[in-house]
């Protein structure tokens, strides 16, 4: 009868989005997403203040290695870049992925966020694209993951928005551009993904 009850009890817990962690603190589900959505936050609002500090790399056809590159020396042939953020102690916290538009018709950002272990623990998906049957004429289309341990799925939001950030319902008529990705576990699979040697 007190296993059964213990049962119940756990169960109850979980259901409520409570864990118990091994100090016998409480920690909610949502204590966690909160604390994972203002960290990406942070990160992001320091590339944009300091986008400087961004180590930068060229992906150049017929070479499997991107190059890393300036803004000055910015090669014309690219045909995508990445951009990695250092914190203070030289951890990365941030990879982006920019395939580049031959034609314009479209921009696409794919970023991973990584903890202080070089875990992922979020990852943003930005894509713009023109469509002549909506407002504006462009879709703005954002979908974000946060992760726990082990790139368990936490939580995700998604959006497709005109210009104006008025929402769109996709009913089939919009197409947004798709481009292959992946979603890494960790910096090193990122690295390595991106066939990033040195930095």
């Amino acid at each position: 009868m007190k296993t059964l009850y213990l049962f119940f009890i756990l169960l109850i817990a979980s259901l409520s989005g409570k864990a118990q962690s091994a100090t016998g603190k409480v920690v909610t589900v949502d204590s966690t997403l909160t604390s994972l959505k203002s960290k990406r936050t942070a990160v992001d609002v320091y590339v944009k203040k300091h986008d400087k500090e961004l180590l930068l790399y060229s992906k150049i056809p017929g070479r499997k290695t991107p190059v890393k590159v300036t803004m000055e020396d910015w090669p014309d042939a690219g045909e995508g870049s990445y951009n990695v953020l250092k914190d203070s102690s030289g951890r990365i916290v941030m990879i982006a992925e920019i395939p580049f538009s031959q034609s314009g018709d479209w921009y696409i950002t794919y970023t991973h966020y990584f903890d202080e272990n070089g875990n992922t623990y979020a990852f943003r998906k930005e894509t713009n694209t023109f469509d002549s049957d909506v407002k504006g004429g462009v879709i703005y289309e954002t979908l974000v993951k946060y992760y726990g341990a082990n790139l368990k799925l936490l939580n995700k939001t998604y959006s497709l928005k005109e210009k104006s950030g008025k929402p769109i319902k996709n009913n089939g008529h919009i197409d947004v551009y798709q481009y292959k990705y992946m979603i890494y576990k960790n910096s090193a699979a990122c690295l390595k993904g991106y066939n990033i040697k040195s930095l």
